[in-house]
């Protein structure tokens, strides 16, 4: 049998998704499928006011418009700390305030746009090195009231969601031992783990109203 080690490797799917001829979840449609399209906050931290969805519910072939207070909960793992539509205030640019589902794509998406939300602009935390100073802006301020894994220990009043110590050994005397210390600040960017693929789901309720 043949090595390949040291030689270049097709994927077997590279030509369709380089060509466009690759199928994904957003490609696939069903008779009677409805479209949706999140209206998402243009601030990164704010206090929501008031929403009001009139003008996204009054366009023809909208059929529903929910907000955060139609489903009032919070998701997350090991801390439940999301909720899927903001609730009260935004946390982050481009949080999800409502999300609109029409007969078509472009109709969800034009009436997304309609969804208008007043906002109170609150201090911003633009960096883990600032949320982490005492004093910063709080982004939850009922930390200590979400649900969690026993091995997560949120510090309430911080923006620490979890703070876990390791002890092995004396640190102080090693680095006094040692001929040469090293100190290194690493700091990674955002990325993304399918970047050719948008995030899609579809969903079908069957006759018995399960998903």
């Amino acid at each position: 049998m043949a090595s390949s080690i040291g030689k270049e490797i097709l994927r077997k799917e590279s030509g369709q998704k380089v060509t466009g001829a690759a199928r994904y979840t957003g490609d696939t449609s069903k008779p009677g499928l409805l479209h949706a399209a999140l209206a998402v906050s243009p601030h990164a931290h704010a206090r929501m006011l008031s929403i009001d969805t009139s003008a996204a519910r009054s366009i023809p072939g909208v059929r529903a418009v929910i907000t955060g207070e139609d489903f009032p909960v919070l998701t997350g793992s090991p801390l439940e700390d999301r909720p899927p539509l903001a609730l009260d205030k935004v946390r982050y640019f481009g949080e999800p305030v409502a999300v609109v589902v029409a007969d078509a794509e472009y109709i969800a998406e034009m009436a997304a746009l309609q969804v208008r939300v007043e906002y109170e602009p609150l201090p911003l935390v633009q960096s883990p090195l600032e949320a982490y100073k005492p004093g910063a802006p709080l982004i939850h301020e009922r930390l200590a009231e979400y649900k969690h894994y026993e091995e997560v220990y949120p510090e309430p009043g911080t923006n620490v969601a979890s703070r876990n110590r390791i002890r092995k050994g004396n640190m102080e005397e090693g680095w006094s031992r040692s001929v040469h210390t090293i100190e290194v600040r690493v700091s990674m960017p955002q990325s993304d783990h399918a970047a050719m693929e948008p995030r899609c789901s579809t969903a079908e309720l069957l006759p018995d109203g399960k998903a």
